[in-house]
């Protein structure tokens, strides 16, 4: 009998884009799928666009607004898949994705299939995403959708309700559940980078230490599945790229109001200090060579209160590549 494949798209007012998506899926070489479609209370006309689907694959799902988070798990409590795979809705998926990873789950007795993607903005380029080992928890990324799931992995557990960054509470501690992850180099997911309404380009006060209690989250979550010791390491590296590297070099940089940048990076550093206090001589290095270095002189500069030094060393240099790449 052939695997079942259940596809999670949880969508909320989408028009523009949410039809490129649901073709990428229904163009799927493999055919054996069922497609969750979960309107979380969508005020434009993407609602409509899903009722007018008849495959009869699809599934149409109406519920009132409760944030991506309780979408998904909507989604998650209705998927009867031996596999579960996520695409977010206003992105879109390689044709041979599902039949790709199926196929290496089933010769390999893989129970989380993991692969990269391509980050495409608005003027349709394209980025190829390395992620190194791939299962390892900062290479493996916090996002639900590079990953394909046996089902199993998701059967009790959630994703938190009512947080900005609640796919870093959940998804790590999937991965750290997963008994043999494999990983593909294939860019199989392609990832709109520039999305106006996206949370990655947004900044809303300082929200973005939202991060802090996702964290927390992954750790007790990581706990209650008997997954904590032995990756204590894994853990705290995750601590080290989304707190210290993301939040202080992507997001902090981007505040306007000094005293908010200041205050923001005295909660990371003592967030830090009171979590791990020895983090500052674990070894964790973000990215590699010149940028890597770059990096972690910033950082050090920045939570040590050298704002200005820290801007020089990195957010002027930044946002010029920024400028130039695209991304």
């Amino acid at each position: 009998m052939e695997k079942l494949v259940s596809i999670i798209v949880p969508l909320y007012n989408v028009e523009k884009d949410l039809m490129r998506c649901v073709d990428s899926i229904l163009a799927q070489t493999y055919p054996h799928l069922e497609i969750l479609l979960i309107d979380d209370g969508s005020t434009d006309s993407s609602g409509r666009l899903i009722d007018q689907l008849t495959d009869p694959r699809v599934r149409q799902v109406h519920q009132p607004n409760s944030g991506q988070a309780g979408a998904r798990n909507k989604g998650l409590d209705l998927a009867t898949g031996d596999y579960i795979i996520m695409v977010d809705s206003d992105d879109w998926i390689r044709a041979d994705l599902v039949e790709m990873c199926l196929h290496t789950a089933e010769e390999t007795g893989a129970d989380l299939v993991l692969f990269t993607s391509y980050n495409v903005n608005q003027a349709g380029e394209k980025q190829y995403v390395n992620r190194n080992s791939g299962h390892l928890l900062t290479d493996a990324g916090s996002v639900p959708w590079n990953k394909f799931y046996a089902a199993k992995l998701l059967s009790d557990i959630r994703f938190p309700l009512g947080y900005w960054y609640e796919d870093l509470g959940m998804i790590p501690a999937v991965v750290l559940r997963a008994e043999n992850p494999v990983k593909l180099n294939e860019a199989l997911y392609f990832y709109q980078t520039d999305r106006i309404d996206s949370q990655s380009n947004l900044v809303q006060d300082t929200k973005f230490l939202e991060v802090i209690p996702m964290l927390e989250h992954v750790v007790s979550e990581a706990k209650r599945l008997s997954v904590y010791n032995g990756n204590e390491q894994e853990i705290e590296w995750l601590y080290m790229e989304h707190l210290v590297y993301r939040t202080v070099l992507r997001k902090i940089i981007d505040l306007k109001d000094h005293q908010l940048r200041k205050q923001a990076l005295l909660e990371v550093r003592e967030t830090m200090q009171k979590t791990f206090p020895k983090w500052k001589r674990n070894g964790y290095m973000s990215g590699s060579g010149l940028t890597a270095c770059l990096k972690k002189i910033a950082v050090r500069l920045y939570l040590a209160g050298f704002i200005r030094l820290g801007d020089l060393v990195w957010k002027i240099p930044f946002e010029k590549r920024r400028q130039q790449t695209g991304f």
